[in-house]
């Protein structure tokens, strides 16, 4: 059966099928690069972190105190100043990390919880009587060229391993 403009219902459909196979897959590629794009965004924000941890061991000798601490924590782990997390940067005189960036929560399993109220976070913990730390954190990808895997992993001092922090 053709139409008033000659084609049959069949090339309709065929054209309507190619149409919405195109748009999930152009769904499917946007969904995989923002999702590729916050777990950068994640390691970029730890990184920095990292770095300013290694600022203030360097001024300090020691990693500042901390056990299961969410960071980027307004109330708690904010600012990171000569005397370790805070609240704020207020008062502070010597600052290694004005704003500490927590975890882009979006997306992720929620499978690194910490602090008061339980919450998804960079969980910052000091170890080795100050000497080290680790900071367990999610991604919601593999990079595989990295080591690191979807879900747990762990940024230390020497750098990012997969699996939870020991």
């Amino acid at each position: 059966m053709k139409t008033s403009k000659g084609f049959t219902l069949i090339e309709i459909l065929v054209v309507i099928a190619i149409v919405l196979i195109v748009s999930t897959l152009a769904v499917i590629a946007v969904n995989t690069a923002r999702s590729k794009q916050r777990d950068a965004t994640r390691l970029s924000n730890l990184r920095q972190v990292q770095s300013a941890l290694e600022d203030y061991f360097n001024e300090n000798n020691i990693y500042p105190s901390g056990q299961d601490l969410p960071l980027g924590d307004v109330a708690q782990s904010i600012c990171l100043d000569m005397d370790g997390f805070q609240a704020n940067c207020v008062a502070s005189s010597s600052i290694f990390l004005q704003h500490v960036t927590g975890t882009y929560q979006s997306g992720l399993d929620g499978l690194v919880l910490c602090g008061e109220p339980t919450r998804n976070a960079f969980c910052y913990t000091q170890t080795n009587e100050g000497l080290g730390y680790n900071i367990n954190f999610e991604l919601e990808n593999a990079l595989s060229l990295v080591g690191l895997t979807k879900g747990v992993n762990c940024a230390l001092p020497s750098g990012m391993i997969s699996g939870q922090c020991e």
